[in-house]
């Protein structure tokens, strides 16, 4: 259960450290694949950067709990609220605003995945320390 628990919060890891590096410092090539021009104007660059370094202090967080068995569990409940709530966010957004490119939905669908992996984890965890 160890092993896959660092395997999930690898992968959890590492798109969050993308995600958000790419934000920070190419900005017009990480929105632009999805249709967004952050080159608008500079509020409006300063809007789609500013998420990125959330997102890569998360992404690190996410590699401590890797080689960090007391930080573990608080990696992995992290993880499930993190991305489940962006899942959530674009759900609402799907609703409210119509629906956006078909890379923005993957990125939701991939969202979605990584945070009802997390809360698989979190359960067989539970049981496991029950059982």
């Amino acid at each position: 259960m160890i092993r896959l628990t660092q395997a999930y919060l690898g992968l959890a890891a590492l798109t969050a450290l993308y995600v958000g590096l790419s934000m920070l410092f190419m900005p017009s090539a990480f929105y632009g694949s999805y249709g967004i021009d952050p080159t608008l104007s500079p509020s409006h660059a300063s809007e789609l950067r500013s998420p990125g370094v959330l997102l890569t202090t998360v992404g690190l967080f996410f590699a401590y709990g890797i080689v960090s068995p007391r930080w573990r569990s608080l990696a992995i409940r992290t993880a499930a609220v993190f991305y489940l709530g962006y899942a959530t966010a674009r759900t609402l957004s799907l609703a409210l605003d119509g629906v956006p490119s078909s890379a923005l939905l993957a990125a939701g669908a991939f969202e979605l995945a990584l945070g009802l992996a997390a809360a698989v984890l979190l359960i067989a965890q539970r049981r496991t320390a029950t059982a």
